[in-house]
Order: structure tokens, then C-alpha cells, then sequence
């Protein structure tokens, strides 16, 4: 296989390629939302405290990523922004759609984030790369609406840098490849050194103070200086901007052994009634039993902890370990688990803002050994698991709560977070898919 310039490049030479959304979590909303396009929009954090994704036109406003609501609802609102309150299950959902389209693209796909993916082409018959990236471009926006940037390298470092230089070039119609030099210097140039994958804002200062402005200033030291400097992992950085691949693709597999799951919550008020926080955990409960069942895996210790608000007086910030009578990730069982763990560690007359569950020692189901402190019997097991089944086959058919453990109703609206201007559910529930009328 021969590049445009008519060098020649093995299967041994790794290509990457990133997939960046652009601006992820605004994208979602205008799915639905068509009549926003072009026009300014904020996503809030739970609780609608902080700014947590911006359109274009909000970043122009110079509004920062990450900065608290009110410091800046005022030019927001003069600028007639429509705000909405994070749905994690609708970006989640999102995600998903395009990671599968991803699959059918490539052979190797890494999830790196919720927006963003990896994918190693170098044993795809690819002649050329740029227009291979604009049409995957093309077609992720195509099946599901979500606009992305490719960004084609011979490291991961590279691929995700010309993906940055994607947001801000379009004239690049969605893909730039930097698999040859001359793109390559062009992008580097172009790139603050502080942009750069694995260099951030406080290193990329204090590299700028002493000369190295951008990637390409950062091509030109020596590995010495850059271990010296910037330690071993600023040295493996310089070497991927140099075409050499440090960083290795880890694909993602359905059976990929986590070493822990944790689920946690800020409240929307501050909650006393232990029946509220009951709530809060079976449903923590219930979101980690469902992952471990998608994974394969089952847990055999749980840790159960509460939080005080920073501003309380009297503060409390419990926590227990509780193991579970066998590994398992039935819902029912590690519901009143750490229920039972959660009611020795409220302490009366307290407060708290804040709760979680971390689930530890995770094994696949296949796994022949497992830490028990009782031996369930097959029947116990089969019924476990013919139980588990039905409830997420139900939940997958009619939509995420449609069938739940009692516990995690009673006293829910309560304590969740303050989302005010939260969109429907648009792909995962039933009930809230938009209807069209047709005259």
C-alpha cells in the first residue's frame, strides 16, 4: 500500500485515528432540538451549578468551561442562551450509537472517553487517509446527528492533536491526516504546546517561559532535556510528536475486568430522613448491579459512605465496608446489603449532601473462585440470574426504571439533584420519544 506521495507503508506502521464530538454533550440536545442550531446553548452539571459543555457561540461569549452558573447567568441570559440540565442518559445513549458505528469502521476501537475514541487502520487498504476520515465524518453525523472531528496520525498523540486542528479548520471538512510530513509540520506549528495531549496548562507555562511555545518548539529539544524537564512521561510524549507510538491502543471488551465500580450523587437539598437515603443507595445499588451484570463480573465488598456539606458546622463523613454473603450482582441482594451498612453509619440529627457506593474485588462470573462467606446453592443462583434477566430485559424494552427493586421509589424526587431544565428521554424511554402529528 503507497501514501500520496507514493511512500510506502506497512501494515507495520500503526495509524491512528481519534474521533472527537464536537462539543458532545450541545450536540445531543440539538439532535432534538434543530431550531438551535447555530444559536447559543449551555449544558449545567447536576444540581445546575456549574457550566460543564458550551456551543460555539457560548465560547465566543468567553464564558470558561468548568465555571459556576452565577458568575456568569447574566451574560447567558443577555445573550439569549438556552441552558439545560445535564442527561447523562441521553449522552451516554448517544455515545453508545457511535461507538457501534465506530466498529463497523475499524477493527480496533478504543472508548477513551464518552466523546472520544481511538482506532488503529494501519491494517485497513486505505489510500487515502483524509478522505477515508471525512467520510467517516460523514457517516457517524449521518446515523446519528452528532457533528465529529477525525484526526489521522502515526501516534495517538498526533491523531489527537490534528483532531483539535480539525475544531478550528473547515476547510477541513471534518478529517485532517498528519501521516505525512509536510500537514504534519503544518499542524505542529499551529498547535500551543500547552494543547498538547499529556502537557496541559501548568507544565505548557513553564515550558513557554523557556522557549517551547508550541509542538513543533517541543519536536526540537532533546530527549535529555524532555526527561530532565518534563520526567518520563513528558519524554514518551516528545517521542509520540516525533511519529514514534508510546501509547498502545486497549481495545474494550464486554468482559474486561474492572477493578472497582462506584456510583455517587450530590443532593439537591440537604437530606436528614434515613428513608431518603435508603433511596439513594438502592438506586446507587441498582445502577452498579446492572454494570456488573453488562460486564460479566460480579462484587463481593461494597463501600458505603455519606457527606456533609463543606459549609456544615457539625461535620459527618462516615463510611463502611460491607461484604456480601457471596460475589454476586443481583440487584435484590446488593440493595439490602448496603442498605443494612447504611443504617450504621447515619447518625442522627446530621445532614448530609453527598453519598456513594464503591463496589471493590470484582470478578468475571466464569471466575472459579470465589470469596464467600456462604455457598449459594444452583437453585439460588439460577433464580438470580433468571430474575436479573427479566428486569433488564423489561428496562431495555420499556425504558431504564420501568421495573425496580420497591426501595429505590420511596422518597427518590426528593433527594435527587436539582435539574431544572433537563430534556426528555428521548432514546430510552418510552414515554418521552416525541411524538409528531401529521395534518
Amino acid at each position: 500500500m503507497k501514501s500520496k506521495n507514493g511512500s510506502l507503508k506497512t501494515a507495520k506502521t500503526p495509524v491512528f485515528a481519534l474521533v472527537d464530538c464536537n462539543n458532545f454533550f450541545v450536540s445531543c440536545e440539538r439532535v432534538f432540538r434543530p431550531d438551535l442550531k447555530d444559536k447559543p446553548v449551555a449544558v449545567l452539571s447536576n444540581n445546575d451549578g456549574v457550566v460543564v459543555a458550551r456551543s460555539n457561540e457560548v465560547k465566543a461569549m468567553k464564558v470558561p468551561m468548568a465555571t459556576p452558573y452565577f458568575k456568569v447567568k447574566d451574560i447567558l441570559r443577555k445573550n439569549g442562551t438556552q441552558l439545560f440540565s445535564a442527561n447523562f442518559a441521553l449522552y451516554g445513549d448517544f455515545s453508545r450509537r457511535i461507538v457501534e458505528v465506530l466498529e463497523t469502521a475499524a477493527p480496533y476501537v478504543e472508548v477513551y472517553s464518552v466523546d472520544e475514541s481511538f482506532l488503529e487502520v494501519s491494517s485497513l487498504e486505505i489510500e487515502d487517509y483524509q478522505k477515508w476520515g471525512q467520510e467517516l465524518a460523514t457517516k457517524v453525523e449521518r446515523y446519528t446527528g452528532i457533528p465529529v472531528s477525525v484526526g489521522i496520525g502515526p501516534s495517538k498523540t498526533l491523531a489527537k492533536a490534528a483532531s483539535e486542528y480539525v475544531k478550528k479548520h473547515p476547510e477541513t471538512k471534518g478529517a485532517y491526516d498528519v501521516t505525512e510530513v509536510t500537514p504534519r509540520k503544518k499542524m505542529l506549528k499551529w498547535l500551543p504546546v500547552e494543547d498538547v495531549w499529556g502537557v496541559g496548562r501548568a507544565l505548557g507555562s513553564r515550558l513557554s517561559n523557556r522557549g517551547v511555545k508550541t509542538a513543533y518548539d517541543l519536536t526540537q529539544v532533546s530527549e535529555d532535556w524532555a526527561l530532565k524537564t518534563m520526567t518520563i512521561r513528558g519524554l514518551k510524549t516528545l517521542r509520540e510528536l516525533k511519529c514514534e507510538s508510546n501509547i498502545p491502543l486497549e481495545t474494550n471488551s464486554k468482559h474486561s475486568q474492572q477493578k472497582s465500580i462506584s456510583a455517587t450523587r450530590s443532593f439537591g437539598i440537604t437530606v436528614r430522613a434515613p428513608y431518603q437515603l435508603e433511596s439513594a443507595v438502592a438506586n446507587f445499588a441498582a445502577r452498579i448491579a446492572y454494570n456488573l451484570r453488562r460486564k460479566g463480573q460480579v462484587a463481593s465488598e461494597v463501600v458505603v459512605f455519606l457527606r456533609s456539606g463543606v459549609k456544615d458546622v457539625h461535620q459527618h463523613n462516615p463510611s463502611i465496608n460491607v461484604r456480601l454473603s457471596f460475589a454476586t450482582s443481583d440487584t435484590a441482594i446488593l440493595t439490602a446489603s448496603v442498605v443494612k451498612g447504611l443504617s450504621q453509619i447515619i447518625k442522627s440529627g446530621h445532614g448530609y449532601k453527598r453519598a456513594g457506593l464503591v463496589v471493590h474485588k470484582l470478578l468475571l462470573v466464569e471466575a472459579s473462585q470465589l470469596p464467600i462467606i456462604d455457598t449459594p446453592t444452583e437453585e439460588i443462583i439460577g433464580k438470580s440470574e433468571r430474575l436479573m434477566s427479566v428486569m433488564d430485559d423489561i428496562n431495555k424494552r420499556w425504558g431504564k426504571g420501568s421495573l425496580a427493586i420497591a426501595r429505590e421509589a420511596i422518597g427518590r424526587t426528593d433527594w435527587q439533584s436539582k435539574r431544572e431544565n433537563k430534556s426528555p428521554a428521548y432514546t430510552t424511554s418510552w414515554a418521552e420519544i416525541p411524538v409528531i402529528t401529521l395534518k
